[in-house]
């Protein structure tokens, strides 16, 4: 039964958990109803100022815990303090927050209004805004089911925290080890995977780039067709050669980019032959504080989704959020 059951979970379509916009917040759960929330350059603010970002996770389950963390314009060093409307603050250590230091923040962020970044000198170097917070916290008590319970952050009751639903399990997806050298194609099947994509076309007049290839394993090659070029953003679109023919690479979840008008296509694509993960990462504006990012891994038939990260604000975050994950196993 948990043979079949497991199974049936990796077979699945993927289904992106959620994500929302609250004020100066973004917070999100993924399938496994791990939550996390980060901070937003508030609207007309500046980089010197509102460059800080904090980063809020909590795992699912009855015992669940907080954890935070702290980005800055160079990298958070220790000799911080953190300060929540003035109170007395939390020292930042070069680490994450974690345990009873974490949910003690999270308390205080709960009613607070803002949060200022201290140097060891003790002179405020920068603010995080907190409108949004409470909303988000509020989300993740729903998401995970603790509404009610003595250990939701915002929707506080007096239910047990083992009424909190466990954390469901992650697929499981049985992966292909990526093995062999990869096929070489012929100037025919060139011109053939030039046409059907219909990238040809942005090449007139100027040497095509070279196209990439990288074995699957199983007499399969991943062949990566150039599809043209952006400022921080370059596509390709994925086909499998076997036995000399080529089809175009199928996904158990659909790339951002192409859909129903035109093939899959990836977007800054990579592929990785130690692990065997295929990754996309799109690039809302070239800082990088929005976009999606995707990472698949081969099953022997098509490319299956392992995780999922996504910023849908454009406003300063480098912390995209996760809203998928599966764990793959070679085989």
């Amino acid at each position: 039964m948990l043979i079949l059951t497991t199974l049936a979970l990796a077979q699945a379509a993927p289904q992106l958990g959620p994500m929302k916009t609250f004020g100066d917040w973004v917070v999100a759960c993924d399938n496994a109803k791990r939550c996390e929330m980060t901070s937003l350059m508030p609207e007309g603010g500046d980089w010197s100022e509102h460059g800080w970002q904090l980063a809020v996770t909590r795992a699912a389950g009855p015992a669940g815990g907080w954890s935070v963390e702290l980005f800055g314009h160079d990298g958070p060093a220790a000799g911080l303090t953190l300060k929540i409307d003035g109170a007395a603050g939390a020292a930042w250590r070069g680490h994450g927050f974690n345990g009873a230091d974490a949910a003690a923040l999270v308390a205080a962020m709960a009613n607070g209004k803002g949060v200022t970044v201290h140097n060891a000198a003790g002179k405020s170097i920068g603010r995080i805004s907190l409108t949004g917070s409470s909303a988000s916290l509020r989300f993740i008590d729903a998401e995970q089911g603790r509404a009610g319970t003595v250990s939701a952050a915002v929707a506080r009751g007096s239910k047990p925290a083992s009424a909190v639903p466990a954390a469901p399990a992650l697929p499981v997806i049985a992966s292909l080890r990526a093995a062999g050298a990869p096929a070489a194609l012929s100037p025919a099947l060139l011109d053939q995977l030039w046409t059907q994509s219909g990238c040809a076309e942005n090449y007139e007049g100027e040497p095509r780039p070279d196209v990439e290839r990288h074995a699957l394993g199983g007499g399969a090659t991943l062949v990566l067709v150039p599809c043209g070029a952006g400022a921080y953003n370059f596509s390709t679109v994925p086909y499998v050669v076997r036995s000399g023919t080529a089809t175009l690479a199928g996904f158990d979840a659909a790339p951002g980019w192409g859909g129903d008008e035109g093939p899959p296509m990836l977007v800054n694509a990579g592929f990785d032959a130690k692990t065997g993960e295929l990754g996309s990462y799109a690039k809302g504006r070239g800082i990088g504080d929005c976009g999606s990012a995707e990472t698949w891994v081969w099953d022997g038939s098509r490319f299956r989704l392992t995780e999922a990260r996504a910023m849908g604000e454009c406003r300063g975050s480098s912390n995209w959020l996760s809203v998928w994950r599966a764990r793959a196993v070679s085989r």
